[in-house]
């Protein structure tokens, strides 16, 4: 969430108990993954709020960062990929929507009153125009705690590295898919599904239709939340099957197998080998998150 649109090489996926840092470099075709290790954070670094985790330990996040830089030498731009749990990603029909980019922020500020537990104001709110009719617009808005987003950035300036991107991690998965897909037609699924949330989206090209995360609960299983997302996307898209279901997270057959029952079509499993050139031997169960590292590229 940042409007600064130049891509250091290094990308960190930040989590509730771990870092992850990524150093890309060119290939002939693609990007290619030069470096990937893991960091773990304490478990009480980012306590769970009602949009966006607090930043509660901030001596926990430094210490990693500081390790970082002591392995990877100096470096002073970064990145930042977050769980899509962390942000409201709202897909919002503007009856109007002005030019004018700080009037424009206004209006859609406005919109999230009725949809948010909290103040829009305390939320840090970025949006891009997917379409005008006349007056209006459709708008993907992305929104966070900006407390929390703020700290984040807090540390890594103390250590000297500047942020100039923080975005949630499925939208810059289905970024790599899109560019690898090309000009692919039809309406296409996309499921991002971790242990404790999952996000589901139609996309028809690069632009979504329908995109929405949330947190799993004791109360349903994966796979109940996949058939009850197959009933509401039948019912508000008027759509029985489409174009192909790609799916991000490590999960086994019978999620891919209630997959396609439910929608109809081929379902692919997102592997980083489709989208880097190189990546270095050892590194597993990190297909989502590389992926998503790339997909910083293209969007």
């Amino acid at each position: 969430m940042s409007n600064k649109r130049t891509f250091p090489p290094d990308v960190l996926v930040l989590d509730s108990d771990s870092l992850l840092h990524v150093r890309l470099g060119r290939g002939k075709s693609g990007p290619r993954i030069l470096h990937a290790k893991s960091y773990r954070l304490a478990e009480d670094t980012f306590p769970s709020a009602a949009v966006t985790p607090l930043l509660a330990n901030e001596a926990s996040l430094a210490e990693a960062i500081r390790r970082l830089r002591m392995e990877t030498g100096k470096w002073d731009k970064v990145s930042i990929l977050l769980p899509d749990s962390w942000f409201r990603i709202n897909l919002v029909d503007l009856p109007s929507l002005p030019e004018r980019e700080a009037d424009a922020m206004d209006v859609v500020r406005w919109s999230l009153k009725r949809t948010l537990p909290i103040p829009p104001e305390q939320l840090r709110v970025a949006f891009t125009v997917l379409a005008r009719s006349g007056q209006g617009a459709k708008v993907l808005v992305l929104s966070a705690l900006d407390a929390t987003l703020a700290a984040i950035e807090r540390s890594f300036g103390a250590a000297g590295i500047d942020v100039v991107l923080i975005e949630p991690l499925g939208l810059n998965i289905w970024n790599a898919v899109a560019v690898r897909e090309g000009q692919a037609e039809g309406d296409r699924l996309f499921f991002y599904l971790r242990d404790t949330e999952f996000t589901t989206a139609v996309f028809r090209g690069a632009q979504p239709l329908f995109i929405r995360s949330r947190n799993l609960s004791a109360d349903r299983t994966i796979d109940q939340e996949i058939r009850l997302s197959a009933s509401y996307l039948r019912d508000s898209l008027s759509a029985d099957k489409f174009a192909g279901c790609f799916v991000a997270g490590e999960r086994g057959p019978e999620v891919h197998a209630t997959l396609a029952e439910e929608f109809n079509t081929p379902v692919r499993t997102i592997a980083i080998k489709d989208h880097a050139e190189d990546v270095p031997a050892g590194i597993l169960g990190l297909d989502a998150e590389l992926t998503a590292c790339t997909g910083v590229f293209t969007g």
